[in-house]
């Protein structure tokens, strides 16, 4: 029996188990997964509950919050989060959300072998893979053709395979209330970009100590980790918008079109105009 299987085990008789709220607008079934994009409205209020199977959620629009034991996440617009079974949390849709959800059967986590252990904790699936793989599971969930299901399952294996190495090597899980609620409120504030005394005054902490521990749990520097979410955020815009690369620079945080395009290539390898054509033909 596997780490996730104890984890459900565990809460199973002391809290109601669920699946997924919201009103659902599309759901598609594959081999090893059930794909449904769901539209959460706003004030909606999930109480403590639990899940049995393990959760993929891919945040299309809006943002929550997600409370588990002990600490509270923000999930945003173009995050992905992995949700193991078991895992008791709550969620408050203060100004409502859409999600592609997916969710995971036991057998698929069981291929994973040694890499399932680290998914027994809740966490963001991070990086530019992960933005890569989200944003073509999206388009190949709304194709119609008879590829669809065998892309999709591709894609869904590879992003499980990055949540695993995100999640295990910096999902930040031993990291002090404090420096998650650093970790917090840069979700919210990473296009404004706040100084170090700032975050430190939230954190309750000398600046010297929060960028030591950042980079200890989180295994990248608080200036890194702004600029790779706005890279993100950029990814998800030329994927899915066509938004002028110069607004996608000056909306992403970025000092002009020419900056921008010099950082996405340094961290995606690609321009963005480049980037963009090839999700266009994914």
């Amino acid at each position: 029996m596997n780490a996730l299987s104890v984890a459900f085990q565990r809460n199973f008789a002391a809290w109601p188990v669920t699946d997924t709220a919201g009103d659902v607008i599309r759901r598609r079934n594959i081999p090893g997964f059930s794909l449904t994009e769901s539209v959460y409205s706003k004030g909606l209020a999930l109480s403590r509950h639990c899940h049995s199977h393990a959760y993929l959620s891919f945040i299309l629009a809006g943002t929550f919050t997600e409370k588990y034991e002990g600490r509270e996440c923000v999930c945003s617009e173009g995050m992905l989060r992995f949700l193991p079974p078991g895992e008791l949390h709550e969620n408050r849709y203060s100004n409502g959300a859409r999600c592609l959800l997916v969710k995971i059967e036991p057998v698929v986590l069981d291929r994973l072998g040694d890499h399932a252990p680290v998914l027994s904790a809740p966490g963001e699936v991070s990086g530019m893979a992960s933005s890569w793989l989200a944003n073509r599971l999206c388009r190949e969930f709304a194709a119609t053709d008879d590829v669809a299901p065998l892309a999709m399952e591709g894609v869904l294996l590879e992003m499980l395979a990055e949540s695993a190495r995100s999640i295990g090597d910096g999902g930040g899980a031993s990291a002090p209330i404090w420096l998650r609620r650093v970790r917090e409120a840069l979700e919210d504030s990473y296009l404004l970009a706040p100084s170090l005394a700032e975050l430190a005054a939230i954190g309750g902490v000398h600046p010297v100590h929060l960028s030591r521990e950042f980079r200890k749990h989180y295994n990248t520097t608080i200036g890194e980790f702004i600029r790779r979410r706005r890279i993100e955020n950029a990814c998800h815009l030329l994927a899915n918008t066509p938004t002028p690369l110069a607004e996608i620079a000056l909306t992403c945080g970025f000092s002009d079109q020419s900056h921008f395009c010099a950082m996405f290539k340094a961290h995606t390898g690609l321009t963005p105009a480049k980037f963009r054509d090839m999700s266009a033909r994914a």
